[in-house]
């Protein structure tokens, strides 16, 4: 026969990894990110994670510009795409995530290095273009639970995020 206190501390351990997992009240404890590709060329988008809004806007990208000259910018910068390629981030420390998602796919993932109340800064580039960046976008959420979503097609992108 299993003990009342065997019982309880499994119940407890269950509970407990649970709640690493899972926000009891918001769901999944690291955003979600789903990426659909309209579009018939592939596309890389990379995410990440930073304490604050103001740190995501200094984070420090070499790109290579329209004109082939090699130089650094910050995502502040990078807010509007303008032709910019291989956007390769030059800060250490910043947790990073990459996918690649092939023409006609849809690819959901986990951000990986996310802890409650930081930013998701996520950047594309259109692979068969050189590299060529085409969409930034910075999400604030402080809660678990966070959806995020992108769809790419031939005419531009566009994304949406729910914050739970």
């Amino acid at each position: 026969m299993v003990s009342r206190r065997t019982i309880a501390l499994l119940l407890g351990s269950a509970l407990v990894i649970g709640y690493v997992q899972y926000d009891t009240v918001s769901g999944p404890f690291k955003p979600t990110l789903t990426v659909e590709n309209n579009d018939t060329t592939a596309y890389q988008l990379s995410a990440y994670t930073v304490e604050s809004r103001e740190q995501a806007m200094y984070l420090n990208f070499e790109v290579t510009t329209r004109d082939g000259e090699h130089r650094l910018k910050t995502l502040s910068q990078l807010i509007w795409p303008d032709g910019d390629r291989n956007v390769t981030l030059a800060d250490d420390g910043v947790p990073t995530q990459q996918i690649t998602v092939a023409p006609g796919e849809t690819v959901t993932t986990t951000i990986d290095g996310w802890t409650r109340g930081d930013v998701t800064v996520y950047l594309g580039e259109k692979v068969a273009d050189n590299g060529t960046h085409v969409y930034t976008r910075v999400r604030t959420c402080p809660r678990t639970g966070q959806e995020h979503s992108l769809t790419v097609e031939e005419a531009g992108t566009s994304g949406s995020a729910t914050c739970a």
